[in-house]
């Protein structure tokens, strides 16, 4: 009759310390809720990737001796149209206020066609991993910083990564 006692007990600790577990395991991160509302970019920046940097330097190093029918050594052409693509993105950028929701979905106003998403935060409150509903392209946010009125993150894009500074729009 004891031990059978202290089996209940045992089942009844265990069923309190698994509810327990996953009550903490589904709370959100605090930086869930400062992220909730709309925000204005203030500054946008493009930024420099160490990574892309030394790919360059390295494809510039194989292709110096090589020169295209322009004139130009080869693989100029690419970059430059790179180039050209992300000072549009950064250009698009500073023109859309972000939306996000308490129910994990997001709108990012982009001037004509705004991006619908849903997200999901991640390494701890440093990440946001967005994913496109229209194509289901995923994209990451690292925050950099963040408070009730500001948040500086980077967007990591195919053509370059971003920083930029939002405010918290009233």
């Amino acid at each position: 009759m004891n031990m059978n006692k202290n089996k209940h007990v045992n089942l009844i600790a265990f069923f309190i310390a698994v509810v327990i577990f996953a009550s903490c395991a589904a709370t959100s991160h605090p930086n869930e809720k400062l992220i909730v509302g709309t925000w204005k970019p203030v500054k946008v920046e493009k930024i420099v990737d160490s990574v892309a940097l030394k790919a360059a330097a390295t494809q510039a190093g194989n292709s110096a001796q090589k020169q295209s029918k322009t004139g130009k050594p080869a693989g100029e052409g690419g970059a430059s149209r790179k180039d050209a693509t992300l000072d549009r993105l950064v250009q698009s950028e500073m023109r859309a206020t972000m939306e996000i929701f308490a129910n994990k979905t997001a709108i990012k106003n982009f001037p004509g066609k705004p991006l619908h998403a849903t997200w999901k935060m991640k390494g701890q409150g440093t990440l946001i991993v967005a994913k496109n509903i229209e194509n289901k392209m995923k994209f990451t946010i690292e925050i950099l910083e963040i408070s009730k009125v500001q948040i500086v993150v980077i967007e990591h894009a195919p053509v370059g990564d971003i920083k930029i500074t939002y405010e918290k729009q009233q």
